[in-house]
């Protein structure tokens, strides 16, 4: 074997081939981080990332099935996978019948043996790599906008098909859609500086922002940083005025008293003439933003309750079909807790709303970044002494055979192919059977 790689028959040398398998090696661990080694279904109903399959259920009549992230790579790592992120209250379907086309599970823990079905189970049009309202699929490579969940049904949504939304609350940190609004009208929590909201009509994107009064501001102030400076020509002008005045007053030194009185008084004059028209074109944009993204503080009076509800009155609001709510960080901490509303919580089955929920991810890999021979070599010394021995003689004898394999291609000069390492493997193979 040669030491360079020879382009034109395709061959490499050992080294080359070392390094190679060494950077894939690497590529996976990226690609795929977290221990894959086991099955979530132990766990029960919990919230995970999610996969669905499309290879496994091309027939879009057959029931959506959802899996962990283990059984996405164990089980259908060369099938086309829709990855649909975090859910809440799900176990993993593959290997149970009916679901992914009865495909096996290769991560098959005996708790599943007992399971026809995962009752409790929510599928969405998520399992068929639908989203949003607009029903669209979703493919990550082509798709450029952004999207957004809900923390309630977590569904996906784009920012097109929820509106423009305001700078002043743009950082958000959870967003509940209309429909979930709708269903859960006791998250509008009044005049609370952590809830703003979106009117809309029929499917329409939202046409109307209600923010705290506070942040109603801070969007007029953030739209005239993005425009022009209110007034700018005008400034500019009004300047130039003040300094032909101040020109035409030096010029004619030998004018009049009253001549020069008024040179100085158009001095005294033009910045105050200037500053008042300033005022007044920076309160005709910020009006003209208010107008152009139609947003209003929270004014609107809170429920009547006897139970001191802290939500608002939607009966008060402007005419709207739907409401949409985005939550800035810790806004948890601030939901209306009256009696009527925490009964509802319950009634609904939404009490995880009430507190951040725990998301289970994949274990940490503890091989991360070892090579293949470096995790072989550890699991050699955590065997008992027998096993180690023996898998140290099948190793020798397995060195032994490949030296003497590739001396035979040293003597003919011949290079050794892929097909020659192939035949060679399969001939141990057919060995092996016949001794069994």
């Amino acid at each position: 074997m040669t030491n360079n790689i020879n382009n034109e028959d395709g061959t490499e040398t050992a080294l080359d081939y070392i390094r190679r398998q060494e950077k894939l090696e690497k590529d996976a661990q990226d690609i795929l981080p977290g221990n894959f080694e086991k099955c979530t279904f132990s766990l029960g109903y919990i919230r995970q990332p999610l996969y669905a399959c499309k290879t496994c259920t091309i027939d879009q009549n057959e029931e959506p099935a959802g899996m962990c992230y283990s059984c996405s790579i164990a089980c259908h790592a060369s099938h086309d996978l829709f990855e649909l992120f975090p859910k809440r209250n799900f176990r993993c379907d593959c290997g149970l019948s009916g679901k992914f086309g009865g495909h096996s599970c290769s991560r098959m823990v005996p708790e599943k043996l007992d399971f026809a079905t995962n009752e409790k189970n929510q599928y969405n049009h998520n399992f068929k790599n639908l989203y949003c309202r607009c029903n669209q699929t979703y493919d990550p490579e082509k798709e450029e906008a952004t999207m957004y969940q809900c923390i309630a049904c977590e569904d996906w949504f784009h920012e097109r098909c929820i509106g423009n939304i305001p700078e002043a609350i743009d950082e958000f940190d959870c967003y509940v859609c209309r429909d979930c609004t709708k269903k859960y009208p006791f998250l509008m929590n009044g005049k609370d500086a952590k809830f703003s909201f979106g009117l809309s009509k029929g499917n329409e994107p939202i046409y109307q922002w209600i923010l705290p009064e506070g942040q109603v501001d801070e969007a007029k102030e953030k739209e005239l940083e993005v425009g022009e400076t209110p007034n700018q020509n005008n400034v500019a002008s009004n300047k130039e005025a003040v300094v032909a005045n101040h020109e035409t007053a030096v010029t004619h030194q030998d004018a009049t008293t009253s001549n020069q009185d008024t040179a100085v008084a158009n001095q005294e004059v033009s910045p105050l003439n200037q500053d008042t028209t300033a005022t007044g074109e920076k309160r005709k944009r910020e009006d003209e933003i208010k107008e152009k993204q139609n947003i209003i503080a929270n004014v609107f009076k809170k429920m009547k309750s006897d139970t001191d509800c802290q939500n608002v009155d939607m009966t008060l609001l402007p005419e709207h079909d739907h409401i949409e709510i985005f939550l800035q960080d810790n806004w948890r901490q601030n939901l209306c807790k009256c009696a009527k509303c925490l009964q509802d919580y319950t009634t609904q089955h939404v009490e995880y709303l009430l507190e951040e929920e725990a998301t289970i991810e994949p274990e940490n890999d503890e091989d991360a970044g070892k090579s293949l021979l470096e995790v072989g070599m550890e699991q050699l010394q955590r065997m008992d002494r027998v096993q180690a021995i023996e898998s140290l003689r099948a190793f020798q004898t397995l060195s032994s055979d490949l030296k003497t394999f590739f001396e035979s291609f040293k003597e003919t000069g011949k290079v050794v192919t892929k097909e020659d390492v192939q035949e060679y493997f399969d001939a141990k193979r057919r060995e092996r059977q016949q001794q069994q």
